[in-house]
């Protein structure tokens, strides 16, 4: 907010100053959906569909392998007695024409993964158990269980399982935690053209899935097995779950590489700034008939100050670099919800991920409950993408932004608060307009203005509210009372009869509440009930959105400012004061306006000398220009004595 109101003061500076005349036009048009069939379902290597609730998982398994169908070996890895049946490629058709079409292109980053492949005869030896043998469409499979790694690899070494003696630990992993084995081959038992067929479909990607369920405490891919392999290879996965599940670790691994490019586009966004106020400025110089070098025209102090304060903050996270989810219902899935009669039930949320590991890369990936990864990141240099993250779950992510705003962490709550500060978030829910009444007492000023936002949302109003808001016009916070000053005009009906109140605050002996009321005041389009002496008291104030209150009232009193009253905005430290005071310079066509001018003509910033120049050249006729201080001082000297204004207003306006 500090920095938008910087951003803001930078560009009223110009306003002051000249006219600007903004131009845009153009349109969207949405090109008609087109599935690109190969993308996923041809190229990864492994496609899988995980299915997760309850304590259950429901794994669908597709596979590419380019070889002889009878050295096609498959070794998958599953926490628990597994049951084994056809699955169909019409999930993941239908996935991968939903996501396709409602996640947005390029929100599927590179990442990793291979379920090891070889052949084997299937003749068990103890003490490796098997479980239970059958054909499963084009594939036979055995369901296995080992009570040592040895055995193991001595079972797959006799059934003629290629495995690679150099990756033992890794069948030693799952041995140790108890996990059983899912052994898969091709079917031989076709004619040689089904075998063909069967070839062609295994190495297209389109051989028909295997459907695997077992129980399981949390939601698992068995990826590291895969490193027997000693190649990288692809995965791509849909995961679905009542609640939004992702893989932590890859998050976590990616969020480093985010940040960095948002903290790279934020510079970019400083520089493109920094360049539209320089812009601006060239602009304005030229207008006034500006002589001097546009190099020698440095930003102002407040324009420096938000320029860095846009380089310093990450840019908010770009749509592709956010996981994508969807929450889908058998209405969006009616053939998965066939193959896996569960997903008929009730609405489940659905992510879609691929990644490319390096076998050294490849480890069992586990996907956790997403709410709970994003609020532990709230409190990080991260938070900002956590909470941008958040609200793409709408309703759904109300209770962890209830309980964000709770947390005693500062910092969480300013990251819950920035994604509601950029016109209420899009998270519209009775729960937050109800809780933000609270969140006006919060310490932290960005907080406060976003229960400000959130309760004079229009849709959200109600009577009750209008007294904890305005109270809030007492707020030290600058920004605070503009979001009351701004927001509180749509509900001028429940204003009326606190506008006496209003009025009492141009009394109190906090200038903040005095600013308060002078700008609500103001924006209603009502003359204060205040002398011109105390009007003239805000001109030392920071704050560009007072000064313009304080002029505006006190032009509309007499319809005149004095060149006294002038005077005291022309030596005020505030930029804005000072232009402000040259600019009713203008409107008086005297002689003392003349001399109350000259000493501008050396002021500190290029903005201010440029307007004193502007106005004395519109008072005097003559044509020095904002670098010739000298030649004004002298001709003034040579001249004052009988000097008769004669106005030249053309001097005032812009020079095209």
């Amino acid at each position: 907010m500090k920095s938008l109101t910087l951003f803001l003061l930078v560009l009223i500076l110009i306003m002051f100053i000249a006219p600007a005349n903004l131009r845009a036009d153009g349109g969207f048009v949405v090109p008609k959906f087109v599935w690109d069939k190969h993308k996923d379902i041809n190229e990864p290597t492994q496609k899988a569909i995980l299915v997760y609730a309850n304590g259950r998982e429901d794994l669908v398994l597709q596979v590419k392998y380019e070889g002889p169908v009878e050295e096609f070996g498959w070794l998958i890895p599953v926490p628990n007695p597994p049951t084994v049946e056809k699955g169909s490629m019409k999930c993941f058709y239908e996935l991968s024409q939903f996501t396709q079409q409602h996640f947005e292109e390029g929100q599927f980053i590179p990442g990793t993964a291979s379920l090891g492949t070889k052949g084997y005869d299937a003749n068990p030896e103890p003490p490796v158990k098997v479980i239970e043998t059958k054909t499963v469409g084009a594939y036979e499979t055995a369901i296995l269980s080992a009570k040592d790694s040895g055995a193991l690899e001595k079972w797959l070494e006799t059934n003629h399982f290629y495995f690679p003696t150099n990756k033992t630990d890794v069948l030693d992993t799952y041995v140790k935690q108890q996990w059983f084995f899912v052994a898969v081959k091709i079917n031989l038992g076709e004619s040689l053209s089904g075998l063909s067929a069967t070839a062609k479909r295994l190495a297209s990607g389109e051989l028909h899935p295997l459907q695997i369920s077992f129980a399981s405490d949390r939601c698992i891919y068995p990826l590291k097995i895969s490193s027997i392999n000693g190649r990288p290879s692809e995965v791509q996965v849909y995961v679905l779950s009542p609640e939004p599940l992702l893989e932590r670790t890859m998050l976590e691994k990616k969020l480093p590489l985010i940040y960095s490019n948002d903290m790279a586009q934020a510079a970019r966004n400083a520089q493109s700034r920094e360049r539209f106020l320089a812009m601006e400025r060239n602009r304005y110089r030229r207008f006034a008939g500006a002589t001097m070098d546009p190099a020698d025209s440095t930003p102002s102090t407040e324009a420096t100050k938000a320029i860095q304060s846009v380089r310093e903050h990450p840019a908010g996270p770009a749509p592709d670099e956010l996981v994508p989810f969807a929450k889908v219902t058998k209405a969006d899935l009616p053939d998965c919800s066939v193959f896996v009669p569960r997903l008929a039930e009730k609405s489940w949320w659905l992510t879609k991920q691929t990644w490319t590991f390096q076998p050294e890369q490849m480890r069992d990936l586990k996907f956790e409950p997403a709410f709970a990864v994003f609020s532990e990141q709230l409190g990080t240099k991260y938070g900002y993408f956590a909470a941008e993250s958040l609200t793409r779950f709408q309703a759904d992510a109300v209770p962890v932004f209830l309980a964000a705003f709770q947390n005693t962490n500062p910092v969480v709550r300013a990251n819950v608060a920035s994604i509601f500060n950029r016109g209420y978030g899009g998270v519209y829910d009775g729960r937050l307009v109800e809780a933000a009444v609270a969140w006006l007492k919060d310490s932290e000023p960005e907080i406060r203005m976003t229960a400000v936002m959130i309760l004079t949302e229009y849709s959200n109003w109600k009577p009750r509210y209008a007294e904890p808001v305005f109270a809030m016009l007492r707020d030290k916070d600058p920004g605070v009372r503009h979001a009351v000053v701004f927001a509180l005009p749509r509900f001028r009906g429940d204003l009326e009869k606190y506008i006496p109140t209003f009025q009492e605050m141009l009394k109190d002996p906090d200038p903040n509440v005095r600013a308060g009321g002078l700008e609500i005041l103001d924006r209603l389009g009502i003359e204060v009930e205040i002398s011109r002496a105390d009007l003239l008291s805000f001109f030392n104030s920071p704050d560009y959105l007072v000064l313009n209150a304080a002029f505006t009232q006190l032009g509309g009193q007499h319809g005149k400012i004095s060149d006294d009253e002038a005077l005291v905005m022309l030596q005020s430290p505030q930029i804005v004061a000072r232009l402000l005071g040259l600019r009713a310079l203008d409107q008086n066509p005297e002689k003392q306006s003349v001399e109350l001018a000259l000493p501008l003509l050396r002021d500190p910033d290029d903005m201010v000398r440029l307007k004193a120049a502007q106005t004395l050249r519109a008072l005097t006729g003559q044509k020095f220009s904002e670098d010739q201080p000298d030649e004004w001082m002298k001709w003034w000297r040579q001249n004052k004595t009988n000097f008769v204004v004669q106005p030249h207003p053309e001097e005032l306006r812009p020079q095209r």
